[in-house]
């Protein structure tokens, strides 16, 4: 049997974990799995593979010192995928990406595969040395893999026109959703009984959580507003959240591996992230027949919901448009049911039986 190698940062709770997660079952089927990780954080239950440690970093080391550390890395992941005997490497996510494509340039000859699942340009905007470095990367690397697999039509998009990438050398894979157990998960009771908006994400300050909570503020509503995610900004929201005396409407509940039992009975979802690749919580929202209010970032919104045919799309970083939205989806019943009856129908487009087929004849071609 052939052995992949799967070489991701974590399994935390990110989106491009999530999919390694919901994409394994398939690939145990067709390969020797092995796992390669950067960090041991794990919030998934895996079976059936083996998991291996490149180094056990910090998620908030130094961004010189990571760049600084890259050959090393590389030459320490050729060194493990030699030894391993992988035949095709299966990378997520930048850092992974650039000791993969290094590891490459210091002779690993096995197939490599790397996904993009974030839009560069936007993700690495500015002139930050950080910005600059990751770009140049990107730029320099990414052309030397065997294909790359962007989650969304405006990420290949992004890397053809802005990072010089040959548009034969992309394929498009989706993220992939498990929607037997999504539908299994959303069954689970809540902990309590009030009405409530939903919006789920790092609490970081692309997903914009500051920004929906001042356009929540200006609803007449009794609707709570529930946010699920964890992440570095939880201090300052806590802080917004009390100057705005939202104590007792909006609630920072943490991660919770079971998003779906609140997505499930949310009155609807909210998102305002700046931007996305493809957003994974997007997708089970509406596996879960959520009617969703979303910021029309680049690049996944617009290509999910189809110009506001499965959900309601309003303008990037603009609290008062996100109001608006807002109190539309609270005020029109016949548009928040439209999109509830539409929502699954939508989802099953990325249910894992039909990502896993394409995934599968990517890495076996």
């Amino acid at each position: 049997m052939k052995k992949l190698g799967i070489f991701i940062y974590s399994l935390g709770s990110g989106g491009a974990e999530r999919v390694v997660a919901t994409l394994l079952d398939y690939l145990n089927l067709h390969f020797e799995v092995h796992i390669i990780l950067m960090n041991d954080k794990i919030s998934y239950d895996i079976s059936g593979v083996k998991i291996h440690y490149l180094e056990h970093s910090s998620p908030s080391e130094n961004n010189i010192l990571k760049f600084l550390k890259l050959p090393f890395l590389a030459l320490k992941y050729k060194k493990l995928c030699l030894n391993l005997d992988i035949n095709t490497q299966f990378v997520f996510l930048n850092r992974p990406n650039y000791i993969a494509l290094l590891a490459r340039i210091f002779g690993l000859n096995v197939r490599l595969i790397i996904n993009e699942c974030t839009t560069p340009s936007l993700m690495y905007k500015g002139f930050s040395l950080n910005s600059l470095i990751n770009k140049f990367l990107i730029k320099s690397l990414y052309k030397r893999a065997d294909l790359i697999l962007p989650n969304s039509k405006g990420n290949e998009y992004d890397l053809v026109q802005n990072f010089n990438i040959n548009p034969n050398k992309c394929k498009i894979l989706y993220n992939a959703i498990d929607l037997e157990k999504i539908n299994q998960q959303a069954k689970e009771e809540l902990p309590f009984e009030d009405k409530f908006i939903l919006s789920v994400g790092r609490l970081h300050k692309s997903k914009n959580h500051a920004l929906l909570i001042k356009a929540y503020a200006r609803l007449n509503t009794n609707l709570k507003l529930v946010i699920l995610g964890e992440g570095e900004l939880e201090n300052e929201l806590n802080a917004l959240i009390k100057n705005l005396n939202l104590e007792q409407k909006v609630f920072l509940l943490g991660f919770d591996k079971n998003p779906y039992k609140y997505m499930s009975k949310c009155e609807f979802f909210a998102f305002a992230s700046s931007f996305e690749g493809f957003s994974n919580v997007l997708i089970e929202s509406l596996a879960c027949g959520c009617a969703v209010v979303c910021s029309e970032h680049k690049s996944g919104a617009k290509e999910l919901f189809e110009d506001n045919k499965f959900g309601l799309l309003v303008e990037v970083d603009n609290e008062n448009s996100m109001f608006k939205g807002l109190q539309r989806m609270l005020n029109d019943d016949e548009l928040r049911n439209a999109y509830k009856v539409k929502a699954k129908i939508r989802a099953m487009d990325f249910d894992k039986d039909k990502i896993a087929r394409i995934a599968l004849k990517y890495l076996l071609g």
